[in-house]
């Protein structure tokens, strides 16, 4: 008799394109994909890795130019397939798969939000008079817009498609739709400074390695456009003068109660974000219970925080990364 020696442990492979970690069980199959284009190195999912299984090599700079980006590599006797990385991943170069369909372990087992993250198009409003701008601003390709010529021989817009696996939600095309056809909402928020005076004179490091232009050499000058930027912190991480900062100041995401979310949620952005959120929940929960009881008690401004809420935070604020 036959037995698969293999079952039960991940097994790592790759090519040029991916790095792919398996797991088979009797009936459940696991697979974490690393999509190589994608990823720009930034080292988030190193810095929430739970199991601190995610490696960051590092990046190859020659005279203040980016010659190869940092990759992405993987201890599979660390990682666990729990799924954190690819749902908080800011480029999509990271996919989670049980049996075949894309979702974390965590979110499936409802330990972990997912990101609130959207792109619409009001296709009504769309004209090719605006020189299919969308589909020429986006840095990945994502957006294709599709023409036909109509019976009077006038070129109209018959669809616009929006291949998400491949959107960073950055805005630009939103930005540069002149019709006002195009709402992208974004699943974090957050600040970037440029020390410019700390800039070396012609290093473009930090523009070769943003994945959205949210930084460009203009002038012989670096200019921050933040409106584009995703907050993956590539450029800080890569800088060698620690000329950027990059601060995540809220993350948009689906509810969840587990302590795994907040305890990544710290890691990427701060203890006080985090005491936002849960001052945030607990005044739902304390609305929640009030509707409930078919009356209304007006919060008193002195009134203390929830205990349990107290609690955490006292040890959070404990916690190391």
């Amino acid at each position: 008799m036959l037995v698969n020696t293999m079952r039960g442990k991940i097994v790592k492979t790759e090519n040029q394109k991916e790095i792919t970690l398996k797991r088979g069980f009797l009936k459940r199959n696991y697979r974490l994909i690393l999509d190589k284009n994608l990823c720009n190195g930034c080292g988030l999912c190193a810095e929430i890795c739970p199991k601190e299984a995610v490696k960051v090599n590092p990046a190859e700079i020659t005279e203040d130019h980016l010659v190869t980006k940092p990759t992405i590599d993987f201890e599979v006797n660390s990682c666990n397939l729990c799924g954190e990385c690819a749902v908080l991943c800011p480029l999509n170069a990271l996919r989670m798969e049980i049996d075949g369909k894309e979702i974390a372990t965590l979110v499936k087992n409802e330990a972990f939000p997912v990101l609130l993250k959207e792109i619409t198009v009001d296709i009504e409003k769309c004209d090719p008079k605006c020189n299919l701008r969308c589909q020429e601003e986006c840095p990945t390709e994502a957006i294709k817009v599709s023409t036909k010529k109509s019976e009077n021989g006038k070129t109209v817009i018959t669809d616009v498609q929006i291949i998400e696996d491949y959107c960073f939600y950055c805005k630009r095309c939103q930005l540069a739709c002149p019709l006002d056809a195009i709402e992208v909402k974004k699943p974090f928020q957050g600040t970037i400074d440029l020390k410019t005076d700390l800039c070396p004179e012609g290093c473009t490091i930090c523009v070769d390695i943003c994945p959205t232009d949210a930084i460009k050499l203009e002038k012989n000058r670096l200019t921050v456009y933040p409106e584009f930027c995703v907050f993956c912190s590539a450029c800080q991480q890569v800088c060698p003068k620690e000329a950027v900062e990059v601060n995540r100041t809220w993350i948009f995401h689906s509810d969840v109660k587990a302590a795994a979310w907040l305890t990544a949620l710290k890691k990427l952005t701060s203890f006080e974000i985090v005491r936002k959120e849960l001052m945030i929940k607990s005044g739902k929960r304390r609305t929640s219970s009030v509707d409930n009881r078919k009356r209304t008690v007006p919060l008193k401004p002195e009134q203390k925080e929830d205990d349990r809420v107290t609690e955490f935070l006292e040890i959070l604020s404990k916690y190391k990364k």
